[in-house]
């Protein structure tokens, strides 16, 4: 082997080396950023208007958290996947409430229950999406039979959460996917992503929640 070849083979083997490092990369705190888009039947057209467009998860360890806007109220999902929990934090100004609800074992796997168990088939063709090395997985429904397309890199490692969730178990990172929620379909991909802190106490509520279980939520209108 001449010098010349041993040198090409050494410089490739760090090439290599540098590019499993990046693979590993692990982001532990921060903000996701997500754009959205919806596949909605004849029938929801009206709520076209309602729906966001964008919504910015804040994760540190495995739990995270989105805050959304519903009319009256702002609601924040807290999600931690590995410990099976689930809480809503709920702030109605109007009202002067401020209510704390967290999912029982049960309620969790009702919820689940709703969203489709997808199972997917690793493909070959890659593509760079929003500056992350991606691998195509084409994902199915297995109920109804449909199929999406779903972008997954390994260039980072972070939690997964309520967004990305249903094609976290596929191995990497979601990038550019479909996900499920209230029985809506929606076209999710990667914005942005910050590695900054995250304010203290986020994923908690302070003493001046009231605690509500998820059925007096539910009977209240808080879920349709």
């Amino acid at each position: 082997m001449t010098a010349i070849k041993r040198v090409t083979i050494f410089f490739l083997w760090i090439l290599s080396a540098a590019s499993i490092a990046k693979a590993q990369k692990k982001i532990t705190e921060g903000t996701i950023t997500y754009s959205m888009a919806y596949d909605l039947p004849a029938d929801k057209q009206v709520i076209a208007a309602t729906l966001p467009t964008e919504v910015t998860f804040y994760f540190r360890g495995d739990s995270s958290a989105a805050i959304f806007n519903q009319g009256v109220a702002t609601v924040k999902g807290v999600s931690d996947f590995k410990a099976n929990f689930h809480s809503l934090l709920i702030d109605i100004p109007s009202s002067l409430q401020k209510i704390a609800v967290v999912l029982t074992p049960a309620e969790i796997e009702q919820e689940k229950a709703a969203i489709p168990q997808l199972t997917g088939v690793k493909g070959t063709e890659k593509q760079v999406i929003d500056g992350y090395n991606c691998t195509k997985e084409i994902v199915t429904d297995p109920k109804t039979g449909a199929t999406y397309e779903t972008w997954i890199t390994n260039d980072i490692d972070l939690p997964p959460n309520s967004v990305s969730k249903p094609v976290s178990i596929f191995g990497g990172v979601p990038v550019k996917f479909i996900t499920f929620n209230s029985g809506l379909t929606i076209k999710a991909e990667i914005k942005e992503i910050k590695e900054v802190a995250v304010p203290v106490g986020f994923f908690t509520p302070t003493k001046d929640y009231q605690p509500m279980t998820y059925t007096e939520l539910k009977a209240m209108g808080g879920k349709n």
